[in-house]
């Protein structure tokens, strides 16, 4: 950038300014007119149309149009990053640049200050909007509107050969550019929200506790979002998504937005609410932001606390097993008809709990059990792996004794018999040993099934 020179933005300014010229509509009328009297030979009608763009001419005038851009006509419009008009058309308050601020050096959320660099609005009289149009002219890589925040040095002489002029001229550019942050005027058209200055204050009583803030559209930030989201229209997203089926070709990503919602500002006239807006033709893209859809795992998890795996979150995972055995429990007494149901109701609960085990077993690495609080027993049962690691020759022999499953069937019988006592507390000196050594002798058919089927599981 310290390449530009004066002469690189004034060589711009005239460019603009001639293009500006040449596609008027009131020039290309006149032009053709006089193409037309010079064919008749019209000297009264070459005369008349030479003078009207002689006149038009003038308007387009370097001095003459920098002197009505930057003296009268840059009041009608401001620019910036948030506007006010997009909360309300009709809106007179001031719009916000934050470009012109220092940025937050902690940002926890996505905002208008994460971009490096945002395309900066404009809102106001359409009069004016060539005055925008000029300042998003390129020199030597950057925009001028970008050259004037950055206060190089070569954009006052480039504004007038008078150097008074160009001075005023620079200084009405930039109240545009940085707005009046001293003295923000809002409108009454602006939603407004009372904010408590801190947590103490919140329900206190006393006055000026509270800032008054008056949210804005952040009109650069949504056009950012506004092109990124068009970007699945172009030629490379296209393809992309054309070769995504297509075999024995290297894939391209892509972009695909869904469940996306428009909100279309300023109605017909969405030039009535910003520049960028109208580029837009009025539509903001609406990302989803519905809460997660988190799927409930299969299996119940086991933290680092606890001593055992029979417990309520247990019971629950077997808990179409638990009714059964509660419908047996509270059923007329026939002994056939008790002796089947309660082994169906043993057969749901102890499937369940071998499929978690497998499930254990499988998933988790070896030696996971090392940094858990569960008994040994039920380590040495879901953690087998863990007799490979070296180290671990005191768990090995543990394992290979198998007197662990003796006690892993007490657990489990215990786990039945306190669950079967609170369910019913009327009766629960029924569930005596007898009940307590016939639950073990269901653990223990259960899993001399799983040995026969060579699942692994023991």
């Amino acid at each position: 950038m310290d390449n530009i020179s004066w002469q690189d933005i004034r060589k711009v300014i005239l460019d603009f300014l001639q293009q500006r010229l040449a596609n008027n509509s009131n020039y290309k009328s006149e032009t053709a007119k006089l193409e037309k009297a010079k064919e008749l030979g019209d000297q009264v009608a070459v005369n008349e149309a030479q003078q009207k763009l002689a006149e038009l001419a003038k308007r387009f005038d370097f001095e003459t149009w920098m002197e009505d851009a930057a003296t009268r006509r840059i009041s009608w419009i401001t620019i910036g990053t948030h506007l006010s008009k997009g909360i309300h058309s009709s809106s007179s308050g001031d719009n916000v640049n934050i470009a012109t601020q220092s940025k937050l050096s902690h940002q926890t959320v996505i905002s208008s200050a994460t971009p490096s660099l945002l395309e900066l609005d404009s809102s106001g009289n359409a009069a004016s909007l060539d005055i925008f149009s000029l300042f998003n002219q390129s020199v030597g890589g950057k925009k001028i509107l970008q050259v004037i925040m950055e206060n190089h040095p070569a954009v006052l002489p480039a504004l007038s050969d008078d150097k008074q002029k160009a001075l005023l001229y620079l200084a009405n550019f930039k109240k545009a550019i940085f707005g009046d942050f001293e003295h923000p005027k809002a409108s009454e058209l602006n939603k407004q929200i009372y904010w408590p200055n801190s947590q103490q204050t919140y329900l206190s009583q006393q006055d000026n506790n509270y800032r008054l803030l008056i949210p804005l559209h952040p009109s650069s930030l949504c056009h950012l979002v506004y092109q990124k989201v068009q970007s699945r229209f172009s030629d490379e997203n296209k393809k992309a998504r054309e070769q995504r089926r297509i075999k024995d070709i290297e894939h391209q990503s892509y972009f695909s937005f869904q469940d996306l919602a428009v909100v279309k500002l300023g109605g017909s006239n969405p030039q009535g609410v910003s520049q960028l807006t109208s580029n837009q033709g009025g539509r903001n893209f609406l990302l989803p932001s519905m809460p997660p859809k988190f799927q409930k795992p299969q299996f119940p998890s086991i933290t680092n606390f606890q001593e055992t795996i029979f417990n309520s979150s247990f019971q629950y995972y077997c808990r179409y097993g638990f009714k059964l055995l509660f419908d047996t429990v509270e059923a007329k007494k026939n002994v056939f008809v008790v002796r089947n149901n309660r082994k169906e109701a043993f057969f749901v609960i102890l499937t369940l709990i071998l499929k978690f085990v497998a499930h254990i077993q499988m998933t988790k690495r070896a030696g996971w059990s090392r940094e858990s609080s569960l008994n040994l027993t039920q380590q040495l049962w879901l953690d087998p792996k863990r007799v490979r690691l070296d180290g671990e020759t005191d768990f090995k022999i543990r394992y290979e004794q198998s007197d662990w499953q003796q006690e892993l069937e007490k657990q489990f019988a215990f786990w039945i018999q306190t669950i079967l006592k609170e369910k019913f507390k009327n009766i629960k000196q029924q569930f005596a040993d007898p009940e307590f050594s016939e639950w073990r002798r269901e653990f223990r058919s259960a899993v001399k099934a799983s040995q026969r089927k060579w699942e692994g599981i023991f």
